[in-house]
């Protein structure tokens, strides 16, 4: 496969990412929505996340200051961190198990 359709494909792998990974958080948030707990789910690893995220975005934005390239990277970094940040607010919201969500 040439060079330019690898980097196509990857493109595109990479786009994908957001999608797999909103996949990936539904049923977490379905379940602390559901029992209106948080408190078996740790805030501090969220935390940690939520940085690794940011640092992410940090270096894709670095990555295509460079190169030009890497709009994929930049959105796909960009909505891991919205769905991390999304994370830490259920948490932060059903921390206490009582919250009724009004």
């Amino acid at each position: 496969m040439p060079a330019e359709k690898i980097v196509i494909v990857a493109n595109f792998l990479q786009g994908c990412v957001p999608l797999l990974s909103l996949v990936a958080y539904l049923p977490q948030w379905k379940k602390i929505v559901a029992n209106r707990s948080s408190r078996d789910i740790s805030m501090t690893s969220w935390l940690v996340w939520l940085l690794s995220s940011a640092i992410a975005i940090f270096y894709a934005v670095i990555q295509y200051k460079i190169t030009g390239k890497g709009t994929t990277l930049i959105f796909s970094s960009v909505l891991a961190l919205v769905f991390v940040f999304i994370t830490v607010c259920l948490i932060a919201l059903y921390r206490n198990g009582d919250r009724t969500g009004a």
